[in-house]
């Protein structure tokens, strides 16, 4: 590398650029004192990497693990207190058995998502709503600001002091000169590097464009300003169990999907790729057909796997590994290596690796913004993918990370239903991008309420219908019914004149393109009507715009629709209701309040705030940005904050509702246990007496 021919011609000069190369290569060549030999060819410190002298095997079944379930047991001491303050109640008034299960879910959405979760945060300590929040989940950039929050990588692990160091360290692209300066300068050159040279020594023996990715953000997400406390654990997954085993803060649940196909399936395709390649068109279109039934019989899956300080693993196979023990090779259930935990760089790179996800879901993800194209493009379009769907689903125009494969040798033992050829591959691979908020993990925890903080971008309509897709699988029936995502994003406030209402029945696409990106007001649109326009591949006709102009207030529109969405908004399920009852938190009373006994869904979509910040649009901020001026970051924050703090109402109100329910409930079962008790014993003594 240092004996490269660089251009001469050029009027930059690109010495710098040189020399920062030449050392970085020199650091990852294999030669006696680079880096690359200090960190694979020396021992790991036990010290650092506790974990090296620790053996690991998978455990089996779909049972939270020990350590979770103690973490509840302290954590529900931790908020006995908050809660009743929360409730304006004595404490003692409050039994820990009756305390609601909240989970504070994070979207992705890139940087945008990261500052939106860490503003939230700050609402949510400032309303006093954190200390009563059990699980903190993320996806994307959410996971982002968790792990910065949870590795205490910015001093402490207050949300204001996560949101202020994350506000400072993204001023920088991680694309920037200064990121290679500290990929070729002690001491973070082996502090970043470390991860990336193990896995690329490893049995993998590569590192990939997510392994880089990762490495590039954690440049600048993960050092501390101050290098004085630069401490290789603050990338430790399973060191993160020191902020939260005594209940100290809810506990993280970072989020990836596996992408499974079945192998026939994928051997088929391959054939049909070299039957094309050699020009044998008849033959190429019967291995055509024949793939196309086997994936129509045993179709491709999307696997939820997540990630905690205390395991990672996926419900849905039954499987689970210590989080220390995630990237070893494992067989027949047994680790068959030790090494350090992967570090949280290459993690990030997996929580944020959206560019991984198949065409088909890309093409799901855009889809409303398409809506506004032309009528024909958008049918030819949308014929395309419906017609090629099960084509779509297996390409992957960046092939996502590899990992080895714990579940290796593990025939016959993963829960029933897991899809076939698991246990025989190498290596697993992930992405993201199946369902933008991580509803999937939070399901299995039977929370009663879920604070779902929104930064997508023009998607939501999908991601509640497939949230409601997963609850049915589950088995759930006490998910809401029938209560819509937004379909359009509307702005929240077009001056004093209109008070919120906005008017998309003119020709002006530029207008309705700006308004379908701003969230405040929507229109509520049935579930089934979401559900036909999704899967209707027939018409394949654009959706019509709903009727009527858009009310802020709450009520009906002029046309008698529906009542319109605001900045917060709250739905609980019930297991007696049917669909056409109410879910929605402002149509029920108290009294029909209490009575139903399914899981709150608070959702809480990034709008804009005249009242905290005039003038700014949160969407201007896009998901792809490497960086941000400290104005927008501020801005980010400072919005979601206030859109946090203007929600308590709503959300203290539900929680009120969960908590009385579920006392009354145990009250009931105590008092009709007592009474049985007491009429086995009259039993007893009238039989002998």
């Amino acid at each position: 590398m240092a004996t490269w021919s660089w251009p001469k011609t050029l009027s930059v000069d690109l010495s710098w650029l040189q020399t920062r190369l030449n050392m970085l290569f020199l650091e990852l060549s294999l030669g006696p004192g680079s880096l690359y030999s200090e960190i694979v060819d020396q021992p790991p410190d036990p010290g650092v990497y506790p974990e090296i002298e620790w053996d690991a095997t998978v455990r089996l079944g779909v049972e939270l693990c020990i350590p979770e379930r103690a973490f509840l047991g302290e954590r529900k001491r931790a908020m006995r207190v908050p809660f009743a303050r929360l409730m304006g109640v004595d404490a003692e008034e409050v039994d820990e058995r009756d305390l609601p299960v909240v989970a504070i879910a994070g979207s992705g959405g890139g940087y945008r998502a990261m500052l939106m979760t860490a503003g939230s945060l700050v609402g949510a300590q400032v309303t006093g709503i954190l200390p009563c929040v059990t699980y903190t989940a993320g996806v994307s950039g959410s996971c982002w600001a968790l792990g910065v929050m949870h590795s205490g990588i910015a001093g402490s692990t207050l949300p204001g002091d996560v949101g202020q160091h994350l506000k400072e360290r993204i001023q920088v692209s991680y694309l920037e000169m200064g990121t290679l300066d500290a990929l070729v300068s002690p001491p973070t050159n082996k502090y970043l590097l470390a991860s990336l040279l193990r896995k690329a020594a490893g049995p993998c023996g590569t590192i990939s464009l997510v392994d880089i990715y990762g490495t590039l953000l954690g440049s600048r997400l993960f050092v501390p300003s101050s290098y004085d406390v630069l401490d290789p654990q603050h990338l430790s997954l399973h060191m993160m169990r020191r902020n939260i085993d005594k209940g100290q803060l809810p506990m993280p649940i970072f989020t990836a999907i596996q992408h499974t196909f079945p192998p026939v399936a994928i051997q088929a395709m391959r054939e049909l790729q070299a039957e094309e390649d050699s020009g044998v068109g008849a033959r190429g279109m019967t291995v055509l057909e024949e793939a196309k039934h086997l994936l129509k019989e045993a179709s491709s899956q999307y696997l939820w796997y997540e990630f905690t300080p205390y395991e990672v693993g996926c419900d849905e196979i039954g499987a689970f590994v210590p989080s220390w023990g995630f990237g070893r090779r494992f067989l027949n259930g047994q680790n068959i290596e030790r090494r350090p935990e992967i570090g949280f760089t290459i993690l990030a790179g997996i929580f944020g690796s959206a560019f991984c996800a198949s065409i088909k879901l890309y093409f799901q993800e855009i889809r409303p913004t398409l809506e506004f194209l032309p009528a024909q493009l958008y049918n030819w379009l949308s014929e395309i993918i419906t017609e090629n769907d099960e084509d779509w689903g297996l390409i992957h125009p960046v092939l996502p990370d590899k990992i080895p494969n714990f579940l290796k040798g593990l025939d016959g033992q993963l829960r029933f239903g897991s899809p076939p050829g698991l246990t025989d591959r190498e290596y697993m691979t992930f992405m993201v991008i199946e369902l933008n908020i991580p509803y999937y993990p939070l399901l299995r925890r039977n929370v009663d309420c879920i604070i779902a903080l929104d930064a997508s971008s023009d998607s939501q309509d999908l991601w509640f219908t497939r949230a409601e897709e997963l609850a049915a699988k589950r088995g759930l029936r006490t998910w809401p019914k029938g209560a819509g995502w937004p379909v359009k994003l509307l702005a929240s406030s077009e001056g004093e004149g209109t008070k919120g209402k906005i008017d998309l029945s003119g020709d002006d696409d530029v207008q309705a393109r700006q308004a379908s990106r701003k969230i405040a007001e929507t229109q509520e649109i049935a579930l089934a009507e979401q559900t036909d326009r999704q899967t209707d591949t027939e018409t394949r006709e654009l959706p019509a715009e709903p009727g009527g102009s858009i009310d802020s207030s709450g009520g009906e529109d002029g046309d008698g629709g529906m009542s319109s969405l605001q900045t917060c908004e709250v739905w609980i399920g019930s297991s007696q209701h049917g669909e056409s009852d109410p879910s929605r938190l402002d149509d029920l009373d108290e009294d029909a309040l209490l009575k139903r006994d399914g899981i709150g869904i608070v959702y809480i979509p990034l709008a804009a705030n005249e009242d905290k910040v005039p003038g700014f649009d949160p969407f201007s901020v896009s998901t792809w940005r490497r960086e941000l001026g400290a104005e927008e970051s501020q801005g980010l924050l400072d919005v979601s904050e206030a859109n946090f703090g203007n929600s308590r109402t709503k959300i203290v109100r539900l929680l009120r509702a969960i908590w009385l329910r579920k006392k009354r409930d145990r009250e009931k079962k105590e008092w009709e246990d007592r009474g049985f008790v007491a009429q086995f014993h009259r039993n007893l003594h009238d039989e002998f007496s």
